[in-house]
């Protein structure tokens, strides 16, 4: 019988991530950044407690009203990563 080859190292403990853990990786942390300094950019010129939706005033704490905003900032610039690693993935080959 022929013998498996096994080409990897048994005590090699570095892994590569593939697949959607890579896909995680390229949107979630530049998404992240760009969403923290967006917070910092809106919430220097706009103060918290003078913020409306639909014509009333928005009712969180400071500290809420701060993460939900994060948190929006955080999607859309999240969903650009993503629509980017979508289209260069469709890009033709050279």
């Amino acid at each position: 019988m022929a013998e498996a080859i096994n080409d990897e190292d048994p005590h090699d403990t570095h892994r590569t991530p593939g697949g959607a853990a890579r896909l995680f990786a390229l949107v979630s942390w530049p998404s992240f950044l760009v969403a923290a300094v967006a917070e910092l950019v809106f919430f220097s010129v706009i103060n918290p407690q003078e913020l409306y939706l639909l014509g009333e005033p928005v009712g969180f704490s400071p500290v809420a009203t701060y993460s939900i905003g994060f948190f929006g900032f955080w999607a859309v610039a999240g969903a650009s990563s993503l629509l980017t690693a979508w289209l260069a993935e469709k890009l033709p080959a050279r």
